[in-house]
């Protein structure tokens, strides 16, 4: 904006500078030739005496006229002078008022700009605050999905953690399992071995004792003089666990009266029979029991 004044003002400065200067140019030329034409009349009339009246009259008529046409001149000059003058302060207002709107239209630009300038730097700030508000919500989501990332990692490890813990027990459990399935297994086996030998022991007792039985009863036996040969019974017999009859009987007969009588006396008499000392074998096999008496 001052640029724009300070060139109107030289323009203004130039131009009415010109003007004096030409105004003083005109003004010279007319004092010039006043002082010629002041000067010259004398030799016209020095001269006048030699001329006659029309002469003279024409002469008259001519300076007269040429005088007029100088300020003719002159008029027009200064008709021209002040035509231009006027121009001139013309240009020079219309230059002032130009310069004037050309100053408010700057001043106009220059408010509209400061304007622009506020609202852009609202703007800016707007949206540096906008960004940073955008920063922070991202940082915040960054924070968050860190958080679950870290919560998710921890959870999956306590999982992982777990499972292996879970498959260690059962891996642990497993193994105990085998280990006691071999157990009792090896201790099944060993029962069953054990049951195997014991039930080989009582059925090897249970024959040596059915055995000592017979060999005592038959030794106990007295053979009746009407008995015949071949002859047999099958006697039942219940005992004390001492080996004590208690009560015996024939319980299928061979046929002879009398034979059965005397098998019957025979295990009376060899009373107390040879029972097992085992209290459980003798009381399944040995408390009540049968046998077959067949001494030839």
């Amino acid at each position: 904006m001052n640029n724009i004044q300070k060139k109107f003002s030289v323009s203004f400065a130039f131009a009415l500078t010109l003007h004096i200067i030409i105004l003083a140019l005109f003004g010279v030329s007319f004092s010039s030739e006043s002082e010629l034409i002041k000067q010259k009349p004398l030799p016209e009339i020095i001269q006048a005496s030699m001329l006659d009246e029309e002469k003279i009259l024409e002469e008259a008529d001519r300076l007269k006229t040429k005088d007029e046409n100088k300020r003719l001149i002159e008029n027009k000059k200064q008709k021209e002078l002040e035509n231009k003058r006027k121009k001139e302060q013309k240009l020079l207002k219309d230059a002032k008022k130009k310069r004037q709107q050309e100053e408010k239209k700057a001043k106009a630009l220059e408010k509209k700009a400061k304007a622009l300038e506020k609202k852009r730097k609202e703007q800016a700030l707007k949206d540096k605050q906008k960004l940073e508000e955008i920063k922070k919500q991202k940082a915040l989501e960054a924070a968050k999905l860190a958080k679950i990332k870290e919560q998710k990692a921890a959870e999956q490890k306590r999982i992982d953690d777990q499972r292996k813990a879970e498959e260690k027990k059962k891996q642990e459990q497993l193994a105990k399992q085998k280990a006691e399935a071999a157990e009792r297994e090896a201790k099944l086996k060993q029962q069953a071995e054990a049951a195997k030998a014991r039930i080989e022991n009582n059925r090897q007792s249970k024959i040596s004792a059915t055995a000592a039985i017979q060999h005592k009863v038959n030794n106990r036996w007295i053979k009746p003089l009407t008995s015949r040969k071949g002859l047999s019974c099958t006697i039942r017999v219940k005992l004390l666990p001492s080996g004590d009859v208690m009560e015996v009987s024939v319980v299928r007969s061979s046929g002879d009266r009398i034979f059965d009588r005397s098998a019957e006396n025979a295990v009376r008499k060899a009373s107390p029979l040879p029972v097992p000392k085992d209290r459980a074998l003798f009381t399944k096999y040995f408390r009540s029991f049968t046998f077959e008496f067949k001494p030839e």
